[in-house]
């Protein structure tokens, strides 16, 4: 991996050198993350400065320098991949269409922030959701969850911070097992400790009187598992930015209780998780040529017992000794032709 430092006015100041560890770890529909240690010299003190941007050449996904601890000669560089949490939406978006939406909610709240967003896109997903007072990257990450979308930011040419929304691809040839020899250091997560999958939503009104909605999520066969969302907090009548009062016909606002349910149960999802070390020496199906992040592949696990489908969800690149991947994959729950 190679990377390019930039400074605040996005004037290319040096090459990233003298590292011990590199950690760089795009995720999917959320946020990412990187983390640097390197020696205490003296161009390194100078270019790994707060607010500074670090470009990696292979793909030119972008890190914000959030994050730098200078000790005994080191030094300990951390950031996001985005900067979509330094900006909240002030009003009420509903958001119906994405990513068009999406791109429109950037526009409302840029407030001078630095982010490009394409001006049009063929991808479209419908979507019910209406979102106030949330940064901008939780609502980023609440849409992508919910729609199986993707978003990144990369430098484009000699534009920054371009931000896209995308969607990954089903990946039928791409399969990873010991059989094939691609992966090692397996690890298997399935918890339903904090599952359910019937939201019981309360609104307004009390005893009797009380408006109550149930979201059921339950798939054929599937024991029941209940939550209790409380949601007094969404009233029928209710007031806009400009003091103007309106009223949620009773179908509008048992919407609004529909999709708190949805929202609660989208908090208590079953986990399985797969996560395994990709073996680089293996050329069956390499990174980024054969498959990339948020695409669908099959893992077929004869240690667990399995042969199912799998998002990439995020992937950890690590520059120590050497060059090395581990991905993190979470199952598929879409249908595959």
């Amino acid at each position: 991996m190679e990377f390019f430092v930039y400074d605040q006015d996005n004037k290319k100041i040096d090459v990233l050198q003298n590292y011990s560890s590199i950690q760089w770890k795009p995720s999917y529909d959320s946020t990412g993350t990187f983390e640097i240690h390197a020696l205490e010299t003296e161009n390194n003190v100078k270019n790994m400065q707060l607010g500074y941007k670090l470009v990696k050449q292979e793909d030119n996904t972008i890190g914000l320098i959030e994050y730098v601890y200078s000790k005994d000669g080191s030094l300990e560089i951390r950031g996001h991949l985005d900067n979509l949490a330094d900006r909240i939406n002030t009003s009420t978006a509903s958001l119906r269409k994405v990513p068009a939406d999406l791109y429109q909610l950037v526009n409302k709240n840029k407030r001078d922030l630095e982010i490009t967003v394409p001006e049009s896109t063929e991808l479209s997903i419908n979507l019910e959701l209406d979102t106030t007072w949330d940064d901008l990257r939780t609502t980023f990450s609440d849409v992508c969850t919910k729609t199986g979308l993707g978003y990144r930011m990369l430098k484009k040419g000699a534009v920054f911070n371009c931000l896209e929304v995308y969607q990954g691809s089903l990946r039928k040839n791409v399969v990873f097992s010991e059989d094939i020899g691609n992966m090692v250091a397996q690890s298997y997560l399935q918890d339903m400790s904090s599952y359910k999958n019937v939201a019981i939503v309360a609104g307004e009104g009390e005893g009797a009187n009380r408006i109550v909605v149930e979201v059921n999520r339950m798939t054929e066969g599937e024991r029941r598992y209940e939550l209790y969302v409380d949601a007094k907090d969404l009233q029928k009548t209710w007031m806009d930015e400009e003091g103007t009062q309106h009223t949620y016909t009773d179908e509008e606002y048992e919407s609004q209780l529909i999709q708190r349910g949805q929202s609660k149960l989208d908090e208590s999802r079953l986990v399985d998780e797969f996560t395994c070390d990709i073996d680089l020496t293996n050329q069956t199906f390499k990174y980024n040529v054969d498959f990339f992040l948020g695409d669908i592949i099959r893992v077929k696990s004869r240690k667990y017992h399995f042969s199912k489908y799998f998002r990439v969800s995020s992937v950890n690149e690590i520059q120590e000794d050497g060059y090395s991947i581990k991905a993190t994959l979470t199952e598929y729950r879409g249908g595959v032709d």
